[in-house]
């Protein structure tokens, strides 16, 4: 009797066909073509829809492609539907707090674009091996003692809601504080992050790759 293993089911998920040609030609160099079988898809809709339609047993995802969700809200939802899938996340950028957010959030492996092509292949291969994987390039460790992590609870939505474009009465209305508890939210957050006004809120925060918090 045959004790042949199915093909691995792979699922490239981005929007430049050039990702997905030399992907898909990486892979199979790097590995027997006979072991795996590779798909894409160009859009979060499509992204989602497939998942709905078939099982895999890894996906390569950009985190900004056409689509309903973008960012961690998709690698969420891609999740929510196939909670055992492997997902190596390869993205256009090497933002250390966002890298630590999408693996905290279920990724497997976070690599760069910016980085070699061979980093992809050696992070696929990584988790295929059942290893988690963060390209070199990347500053993890910095991530985890980022200004934002030193926030409280309610400081961080208090600086989510002003980033959003809300004022403080109606965040101590919706959060049931007092005004003056929430203005010393706020004026404790923009301390800690080094701000010195709101305005400066949302450009911190896609700066530091937080932008995603105000999805």
């Amino acid at each position: 009797m045959s004790t042949q293993q199915p093909p691995a089911k792979v699922l490239i998920a981005d929007d430049h066909p050039v990702i997905v040609a030399a992907l898909s030609e990486m892979l199979g160099s790097a590995l027997d073509m006979d072991s795996i079988r590779i798909d894409s898809v160009s859009d979060g809709d499509r992204l989602l829809q497939a998942l709905d339609d078939n099982l895999f047993d890894y996906l390569v995802m950009d985190l900004h492609m056409p689509g309903r969700l973008q960012s961690v809200s998709l690698l969420r939802a891609v999740l929510e539907k196939q909670p055992r899938l492997q997902v190596v996340i390869y993205t256009g950028t090497e933002l250390p707090s966002l890298a630590l957010t999408t693996l905290e959030s279920g990724a497997c492996a976070f690599v760069s674009k910016s980085s070699h092509p061979s980093t992809i292949i050696e992070a696929v291969l990584a988790v295929m091996r059942g290893n988690t994987y963060t390209d070199p390039a990347i500053d993890i460790a910095s991530a985890k003692t980022h200004p934002w992590r030193q926030l409280s609870s309610a400081e961080q939505t208090v600086v989510l809601a002003l980033a959003r474009g809300e004022n403080l009465q109606a965040i101590a209305l919706d959060s049931n504080r007092s005004y003056k508890t929430v203005t010393t939210h706020k004026y404790n957050a923009l301390r800690k992050l080094g701000l010195k006004s709101n305005d400066e809120l949302f450009r911190y925060l896609e700066k530091h790759g937080l932008g995603h918090l105000l999805q």
